[in-house]
């Protein structure tokens, strides 16, 4: 039974080395609030964090949405020792189509990255690696409780010595990583098997989600783990303020907060993720957020509700949306900067396109 299903998972998704990714993944605008983003359903594709938001009603509708970003490193010693390429750190660029009809949606996603950045000349190598997910999401549910499932695969692949020059930057970069050649891993496929819960109470949420309920990599059987349920398990809450008033004439001013514990059973990847939106509403379709968000590390469980800018990142970003098109610019910075101390975290910027049909 087990190896039918993987079979017929197989014969569609191309899969690869599982993880629980990131909610940088779900939102192009989460990024700003910290990447929080379990209980919040203003975004389009913010199922893809939590596939019960699926089942909150207005959602029946068909949604086609696309997405673009870009994410750098900002390393001011390359600029101040005329290194070639001083602004290409360690760059990420994605892009997502996601499809939703009522219930039921279909996203894919890929992300590459350049790392192990090295001087050759005029020029400067890096290392490329790609990852592609396929996602499948069901919800189902009635105020105030839904239910989500989800069947996530991903496929990784590597590519070396990839050569970017100095006096073209863009040309090459848009070249090497979208035309190039890369290299599959092997014995890195895997498909993934998440749910999530959300309660709904208008203005406030919380949602509780698993991304790793059972797995399987390459050609194992698939495993149902109890310790994966728990070391993949997130919890987080939102809070907002109403978007129309009593004569359902638009407010002004919409907050929204969110809050966000990920990977809780997990020593390694646990973190805490949190950010505050502030929405100027010129029409339904029309409007322009100002964001801020904190995500931290936490090692330990003891540290989950210390704070400790030693191992933050603060995040700012101002985001339009212009009836189905929307942008957004951000910036992000060590919180090490505010108490003195060294920073392993790099700043970083971000740019986003999302267009929603």
């Amino acid at each position: 039974m087990k190896r039918w299903i993987l079979a017929g998972v197989l014969a569609i998704l191309p899969l690869a080395f599982l993880q629980a990714f990131p909610l940088d993944f779900a939102s192009t605008a989460s990024w700003g609030m910290g990447s929080a983003g379990l209980a919040l359903d203003y975004e389009s594709d913010s199922f893809v964090a939590n596939p019960a938001l699926l089942a909150l009603p207005g959602r029946e509708d068909t949604h086609l949405l696309a997405s673009l970003r870009y994410q750098d490193q900002i390393e001011t010693t390359y600029l101040v020792n005329n290194e070639p390429n001083p602004r290409l750190v360690q760059p990420v660029a994605d892009w997502t189509v996601s499809f939703s009809a009522g219930s039921l949606a279909f996203t894919v996603q890929n992300r590459n990255t350049l790392l192990d950045r090295q001087i050759a000349s005029t020029q400067t190598q890096y290392n490329g690696h790609k990852i592609t997910m396929f996602q499948f999401d069901w919800a189902t549910g009635r105020a105030p409780f839904y239910f989500g499932v989800s069947v996530r695969a991903t496929a990784e692949s590597d590519r070396a010595m990839i050569e970017i020059r100095d006096d073209r930057t863009f040309l090459d970069y848009i070249v090497e990583t979208s035309i190039g050649r890369y290299e599959s891993l092997n014995n890195s496929s895997n498909v993934a098997f998440g749910m999530g819960l959300l309660l709904d109470y208008q203005w406030f949420k919380m949602g509780v989600v698993s991304n790793q309920f059972a797995y399987a990599r390459a050609d194992d059987t698939l495993i149902i783990s109890g310790d994966s349920v728990l070391k993949t398990l997130d919890w987080g809450f939102s809070v907002s303020s109403p978007t129309y008033d009593a004569s359902n004439q638009l407010h002004l001013v919409k907050l929204q907060g969110a809050y966000d514990f990920l990977n809780i059973g997990s020593d390694e990847d646990r973190q805490l993720r949190l950010g505050v939106s502030m929405k100027l509403q010129l029409l339904p379709t029309w409007s322009v957020s100002l964001l801020f968000g904190y995500q931290e590390e936490k090692p330990s469980p003891s540290d989950l509700l210390a704070i400790s800018f030693s191992r933050g990142l603060q995040t700012i970003s101002l985001d339009a949306q212009l009836d189905t098109l929307k942008i957004g610019l951000g910036y992000g910075y060590p919180t090490a900067w505010y108490v003195g101390s060294s920073a392993d975290i790099n700043p970083r910027f971000v740019i986003s396109l999302a267009l929603s049909l």
